[in-house]
């Protein structure tokens, strides 16, 4: 008896370790880093961000074939974007400024002071793997609501998700919330424009805005916009990034607009980064209390500005903000890295966007010289506000990839394909 229950004891013991066993082994924690060379906890998002989309008539006609195809062949702008695709390549979302409306296809095209661009720069910004933009502009009412319509038609068209203009009141309401394609988790994303250069929209809903304090629609903006953050963190998201369109040009500082109106954003807790772009220009980037701003990132592409003074608009940054955290988790996310590089407008004399700190295999943007002179100008108003240069880091690719030779970037996903 001793015998069979020493024996039946120890079974009883051995299932019952098994089954404690069992109970307490932790399931492995599924990490998604993303792109970026490093993410110092569970999962990262890398939100990539650059300047306006810029297009005079000086700029479009060095990549027309036939201007007045309808088929989407007139122009051919992926040349202009190319030498971008390595920095989106190590980004997981990646978001560009469309500062003005479209034409239709063949025409009629204008520019400067009422834009009415060629539609092929769209299927270029989708072809080089911007999953979004963003489109409260100062230029947003140029053409109308027929201007907003034919831009949204055409990104939703090329697969490219966008929020600041609209076709819909319905869609006004509806905050963008986006998948990052590596896994790391949702990026909402909010924006809105301080002017729209003395024009009236019909509806107030068409354009995001976010006008200056004095105002009497000042506080509201701020509301709408807070409101929108709320709705996209209901909706999942684990970060809202907001950008800021401001319209006073060629300042290597940030105005008293941009100053006040992302320090009273940043106050409400609404938002773990703020960033702009309107100014045409390099701006500060900025810690305030807790919440990083990057105030001006110029022009992605333009056409080149001979005006003495406003050399700057033929500039500008872009930059790579990295969230850290945990998917689903509020609060344990922050921003714990950003890159920036410095990028010119033109490459051996050809408009192409250049990465002014060499990373690229055909030399200089504009000379040795002034690439050099340019870059540190640029590194100067970046942390003229005091960023500190333990988060804020100027971004070569030739680094990165010796520093992590055995990373390769994850594929960009779109979130439909080109028809």
């Amino acid at each position: 008896m001793r015998s069979h229950s020493a024996s039946t004891t120890a079974s009883d013991n051995a299932e019952s370790n098994v089954a404690v066993s069992r109970k307490t082994t932790p399931k492995p924690v599924t990490t998604h880093h993303g792109n970026s060379p490093d993410c110092p906890d569970q999962d990262c998002i890398a939100l990539f961000v650059n300047g306006d989309l810029l297009f005079h008539e000086g700029l479009w006609e060095h990549f027309q074939n036939n201007p007045s195809a309808t088929d989407g062949t007139a122009f051919n702008f992926d040349p202009l974007f190319a030498n971008m695709k390595p920095y989106i390549q190590r980004s997981d979302i990646s978001v560009c400024e469309f500062e003005t409306p479209i034409a239709p296809r063949g025409g009629p095209y204008s520019a400067y002071p009422i834009f009415n661009i060629p539609p092929e720069v769209a299927d270029a910004a989708a072809h080089v793997g911007y999953n979004a933009c963003t489109h409260g502009t100062n230029h947003s009412w140029d053409q109308g609501s027929a201007g907003i319509a034919r831009l949204w038609d055409t990104l939703a068209a090329d697969g490219i998700a966008q929020t600041g203009s609209y076709k819909t009141e319905e869609d006004s309401k509806k905050p963008l919330v986006i998948n990052s394609p590596t896994g790391g988790g949702k990026l909402g994303l909010i924006t809105g424009t301080v002017s729209l250069n003395g024009m009236t929209a019909d509806h107030d809903w068409q354009v995001d805005r976010l006008r200056e304090a004095g105002d009497p629609n000042h506080e509201s903006d701020i509301q709408k916009a807070v409101a929108k953050a709320k709705a996209a963190r209901q909706q999942g998201a684990d970060v809202v990034a907001i950008a800021m369109h401001s319209v006073q040009e060629y300042l290597t500082k940030a105005d008293s607009w941009q100053i006040s109106e992302a320090h009273e954003l940043a106050d409400t807790g609404a938002f773990d980064v703020i960033y702009g772009a309107g100014c045409h220009c390099a701006q500060p980037i900025e810690k305030y209390h807790n919440t990083w701003i990057v105030y001006g990132l110029g022009n992605a592409v333009t056409v080149t500005s001979y005006i003495p003074g406003n050399e700057v608009n033929n500039q500008g940054v872009s930059a790579r903000i990295q969230f850290a955290g945990k998917r689903g988790k509020p609060g344990t996310w922050r921003v714990n890295r950003i890159d920036w590089v410095p990028t010119a407008n033109m490459q051996q004399g050809q408009y192409r966007w250049c990465p002014i700190s060499g990373d690229h295999p055909d030399g200089y943007c504009w000379s040795q010289q002034t690439d050099t002179q340019q870059e540190q100008r640029i590194n100067t108003i970046i942390y003229s506000l005091g960023a500190d240069s333990n988060v804020v880091h100027e971004w070569r690719l030739s680094d990165e990839q010796q520093q992590s030779p055995q990373k390769q970037p994850q594929p960009q996903q779109q979130t439909q394909q080109k028809k």
